[in-house]
């Protein structure tokens, strides 16, 4: 009968227990309770949080400078490329055919440069060595004319004197002879200086061939530039997010061909609600929850904070010229940046969520 009795009367000692300290556990219950209440009240207070966030990237869009037909495309979606990797061989036969073309008009042009130069050099000599043989001829002539003149003058004094006609006559043809000399070797020394003249027109000549060459050659850099534009190369160590032609087809300048982004500079934009901004700095700390990877936590700092609100880059702005209002809280946007894995887990446009700790910088 005692044995049965004992679980009877421990029974009834925790009743009597609970009875007597009931009000004691729960009022403990409750505080316990408004303690850890408090507490993510606190922590909530310090915290903004966002769960429509998402990563970004500069994507960029790859276009085509030329026209022509694609004869290669060497990458596709989802292919990681170099900088200067070649992507897309657009045909460049035409273009080599002209290339070709223009250096054979510069080389033509080179040689009337060579030609017209030598010519030149010979016409200046030998105008020179002309001009100085006329000068010589007309200081000869120009001696003899002034003797002749006197001579002439003294026979004319003492004609009918000292002096015979014929004597006179001889001086006076003398005389005339020596007008004539020196009338000639002013004509050849006349001749002689236009010579330089011929020397003045060549190198006229040659600054024309010159400037000739200087076009030619700026148009053979030109068809340079535009068959190394028919091998399309990667502005940078990226990845191929999308591709827009196959090989075949004919482009033509400013078609997209792909968009690539690189998986090192990527960023979370989220927008925040303009009531939140107060406690927000840049350099907060921010935790990143990405939906794809639930198990894996990222951290970052805001980078940056928007000047002005999403709305007012909206295409079709709403003025509300009929009076009637509505309050609606707008969001501005905020950068964070975060720092990218070895492995490139973040990919623009995933969905996040970001929480930032605003008691802390």
């Amino acid at each position: 009968m005692e044995p049965s009795s004992s679980p009877l009367r421990r029974g009834q000692r925790l009743s009597v227990f609970l009875r007597r300290y009931r009000k004691r556990t729960i009022l403990c219950m409750i505080a316990v309770g408004l303690i850890a209440f408090g507490v993510w009240v606190y922590e909530r207070l310090g915290h903004v949080t966002e769960n429509d966030a998402r990563v970004k990237a500069n994507m960029i869009t790859i276009s085509s400078r030329v026209d022509g037909w694609i004869t290669a495309r060497l990458v596709t979606d989802g292919e990681t490329v170099r900088e200067r990797q070649e992507m897309i061989v657009i045909d460049q036969r035409e273009a080599d055919l002209k290339l070709a073309e223009l250096r054979a008009k510069a080389e033509a042009i080179r040689a009337r440069w060579e030609r017209v130069t030598i010519q030149r050099r010979m016409v200046n000599a030998t105008a020179h060595g002309a001009v100085t043989a006329a000068e010589a001829n007309q200081k000869a002539a120009a001696s003899k004319l002034e003797q002749a003149q006197r001579e002439f003058q003294r026979a004319n004094d003492l004609l009918g004197r000292m002096v015979s006609r014929e004597v006179w006559e001889q001086r006076q043809t003398q005389l005339r002879q020596a007008e004539a000399l020196a009338l000639s070797a002013s004509t050849a020394l006349s001749d002689a200086q236009a010579k330089l003249g011929d020397v003045d027109i060549l190198g006229k000549e040659l600054d024309s061939l010159a400037q000739e060459a200087a076009q030619i050659e700026a148009r053979i850099r030109q068809q340079e530039i535009n068959i190394a534009d028919r091998r399309v190369r990667s502005p940078i160590n990226g990845i191929v997010d999308q591709k827009f032609v196959q090989p075949g087809e004919y482009v033509i300048p400013g078609q997209r061909l792909f968009i690539i982004h690189d998986p090192k500079k990527i960023w979370i934009n989220v927008e925040i609600k303009e009531t939140k901004l107060a406690g927000l700095q840049v350099g907060q700390a921010a935790e990143i929850r990405v939906d794809a990877y639930p198990d894996r936590h990222f951290s970052g700092h805001i980078e940056r904070i928007g000047n002005a609100a999403s709305g007012e880059f909206a295409l079709l702005p709403s003025p509300n010229p009929s009076g009637n209002f509505t309050k609606i809280t707008q969001r501005v946007p905020v950068r964070i940046a975060v720092e990218q894995p070895d492995d490139n887990p973040l990919r623009p446009g995933m969905m996040v969520e970001v929480d930032i700790d605003t008691r802390r910088h």
